[in-house]
């Protein structure tokens, strides 16, 4: 065997190094708070597998350069020392959003940070009693992107620096024994706790994490019965809040580590259409799911079907549904900014809506305004639709909703248009200062206020109210607080009836509620106190109890039995 001279063997290292150093690639930049160079900042580059691959520390005049290979990289800067907030590429608001800095041998690329005064997110994290240890902490901005995260010391504390303003703050065991909860208790992104941050100032969370239930199963193809592997799986509360989404594995299975509550579970993605735990039709009719402290819940299954493709154009922005027939959401989706969507369903049969953002009204498939009137389409699997949406343009609606006796503002109040037909066009809900707003198609409509929590008496506004294209019409409300009035249908052979819709009328025939049977044949409405007509109506009957005096706060109890068959899906109110 030769061997190389040393001379050799340093020349060619030498050239090694000049051939690196002429394969990198330059980000340069400096650090500042707009008018002030900062030196000591830390910046960093990672790749687009989010390994970190240079950093530099700012010098005198605030400046840095990473020297890293052609490519693509995103870039942050922060204080080591905590004083400052961390900052992304161009300001953006997670690490996640921040626009990739594409570089190559060169051509340097210059990137610049403007750094603001932070706050503190501090506090702890304890299990059983006891500080739990490299515990993960995110902050989230309220859009839902993740600002930073930490973990705890052995002391279970952790501190992390933000710019001033309103986050939310969820705590996890990386290890699964304890389950991850959003600040305060809070299983759901969006029933979590804000926390407000002020510059300079130190704002205090607390978790005490609880032993974990977990959560595992597969998604199967419903004709092969095989798993369905890079499937999204999604578990939301019984109400509908999201906790945790994850993505099956090879074989189609998941795994989720949760807090003890009630759960519904829904997979979808790919070539599959929506699947409900326990193979239902929509999330309304999905089964809730129980998991207790502790509990190891195995063998869920989803069994999902190959779907149907519907796309088209709608508006910017607009939500595309695709209804049940019983009026249920089987899927949904959103135009893209080109006014762009695709829906996978399931094989069924099945009513289309758009729901503009802006200046346009609600439409249904077939140019209608309202589901009963909808077109019906029949979907099989492996089709492909194009349905084009053109909405109307729209007037508006729009006012509050205060109580009758205190006028403070009354939030999360449905607040509904109805035509001529009684079909109900448009809907939406109060929000916290008790303004809303309706869009609807150019006629003349009955506006109504309804309470859900079933507190409030129904309020009508005067009818018809008509509105114009492009017009905007004001109706306030005020609301009593009244009395619940609750009962059930039966058909003639003593088993409930349900889609009846049972009515309130006052002494003068004016309706005052109005409510539909449940699967039971039960219902509840709320009206105030005074001398009402109640009626429950079909398509070939209508029974009435009456006049009946509702008073006070004691619930007043109404059955009633049909004396024909049949059924009618209507209105609420």
């Amino acid at each position: 065997m030769s061997r190389s001279h040393p001379a050799t063997v340093a020349a060619l290292l030498i050239s090694v190094l000049f051939a690196l150093a002429a394969e990198a690639a330059i980000i340069r930049g400096t650090v500042s708070t707009g008018n002030v160079r900062l030196p000591g900042m830390m910046v960093e580059a990672y790749d687009t597998a989010g390994f970190l691959r240079d950093s530099d520390i700012t010098n005198a005049s605030g400046e840095y350069t990473l020297a890293v290979t052609a490519g693509t990289y995103r870039v942050l800067a922060y204080d080591p020392q905590g004083l400052y907030a961390t900052s992304f590429h161009q300001n953006r608001e997670s690490f996640e959003q921040s626009n990739p800095v594409s570089v190559s041998e060169g051509s340097p690329a210059d990137v610049h940070f403007q750094l603001v005064f932070g706050g503190r997110i501090s506090g702890t994290v304890t299990a059983a009693n006891a500080p739990l240890a490299d515990a993960v902490v995110e902050v989230y901005n309220l859009s839902g992107s993740r600002r930073g995260f930490t973990r705890t010391n052995a002391a279970g504390q952790f501190s992390l620096v933000v710019p001033p303003g309103e986050y939310r703050v969820f705590a996890y065991d990386a290890n699964d024994f304890y389950a991850g909860e959003f600040h305060s208790n809070a299983r759901a992104f969006s029933e979590a706790n804000g926390v407000q941050v002020q510059s300079g100032g130190t704002s205090t969370v607390v978790f005490a994490l609880e032993p974990a239930a977990h959560l595992s199963g597969n998604v199967l193809d419903a004709q092969t019965r095989a798993g369905i592997p890079g499937m999204q799986v999604y578990v939301y509360t019984a109400g509908g809040a999201l906790v945790a989404t994850k993505t099956t594995d090879a074989q189609g299975h998941f795994r989720f580590t949760l807090q003890a509550g009630q759960y519904r579970i829904v997979s979808g993605g790919g070539a599959y259409g929506p699947a409900f735990w326990v193979e239902a039709r929509s999330f309304a009719q999905a089964e809730v799911l129980t998991l207790g402290p502790g509990v190891d819940r195995q063998n869920v299954l989803l069994v999902a079907e190959r779907g149907a493709t519907i796309r088209g154009d709608a508006t910017l922005g607009a939500f595309v549904t695709a209804y049940n027939l019983d009026g249920s959401v089987h899927a949904r989706t959103q135009a893209d900014s080109f006014g762009n969507y695709s829906l996978t369903v399931a094989p069924g049969r099945y009513k289309l809506a758009v729901e503009p953002l802006f200046q346009h009204a609600a439409q249904f498939y077939g140019d209608t305004p309202d589901f009963e009137s909808a077109q019906v389409i029949a979907i099989i699997g492996g089709q492909t639709l194009t349905i084009d949406f053109h909405p109307p343009r729209a007037g508006t609606f729009t006012g509050f909703v205060r109580d009758a006796q205190t006028q403070q503002p009354l939030g999360g109040i449905t607040v509904a248009a109805y035509d001529a037909n009684g079909a109900r066009v448009a809907e939406t809900i109060t929000n916290a200062v008790s303004t809303y707003q309706l869009r609807v198609a150019p006629g003349e409509y009955r506006v109504v206020a309804y309470d859900t929590r079933l507190e409030y008496a129904t309020s009508y506004a005067p009818a018809p109210w008509p509105v114009a294209v492009d017009q905007s019409v004001t109706v306030d409300f005020t609301m009593r607080r009244g009395t619940r009035v609750s009962g059930s249908v039966l058909q003639p052979g003593g088993h409930g009836a349900e889609g009846v819709e049972v009515l309130a009328f006052d002494l003068a025939g004016n309706q005052a509620a109005g409510a539909t049977t449940d699967a039971s044949g039960a219902f509840t409405l709320v009206v105030v106190p005074g001398t009402y007509t109640f009626e429950a109506r079909t398509r070939f009957s209508r029974v009435t109890h009456g006049p009946i005096d509702v008073g006070g706060t004691s619930p007043a109890l109404i059955g009633f039995t049909l004396e024909g068959g049949g059924r009618r899906r209507s209105a609420r109110h």
